[in-house]
């Protein structure tokens, strides 16, 4: 399987951070688990805040490689219940500019198996057979509260 990025876009503005974050297995007990992949765009965002996507993508990346976790998807899950944990953190410390400008994406791949979540206006493209496939179209659910 082949993983390979694009930026669509990506103009250079003072108040917009994006980056993307490739975490794979270094010991044997990391790849029951598989790898793990972050992209974050912060938009409208103060200075203070420029560490706020690869911090939130740590949080995550530290979870989800727990030598405790047997399967992808508890690691997967785990791993967003601490950027979660994290982002409320943020809210304590009344940092809050992020809130609304916030687009990110987690995406675990073993194997054939891929296990993703995302928030905000991100799109998650899946290239197969000579098609372009958005998996994460329909994952918008407005209706429900975070």
């Amino acid at each position: 399987m082949q993983i390979f990025e694009f930026h669509f876009n990506p103009k250079s503005k003072e108040d917009r951070f994006f980056d993307t974050f490739a975490y794979e297995p270094e010991n044997m007990y990391e790849k029951r688990l598989g790898n793990l992949y972050a992209v974050a765009e912060l938009k409208n965002a103060l200075p203070s805040n420029s560490k706020l996507p690869e911090n939130l993508a740590k949080a995550a990346k530290e979870r989800y490689y727990t030598f405790s976790f047997k399967t992808q998807e508890r690691a997967a899950s785990e791993a967003l219940k601490k950027a979660n944990e994290f982002l409320t953190e943020e809210v304590k410390k009344e940092n809050v500019s992020w809130l609304e400008n916030l687009n990110f994406a987690l995406l675990s791949i073993k194997n054939f198996d891929l296990i993703f979540t995302k928030t905000g206006d991100i799109k998650i493209l899946l290239l197969r057979a000579g098609r372009i496939i958005d998996i994460g179209k329909n994952l918008d659910l407005q209706e429900i509260d975070p």
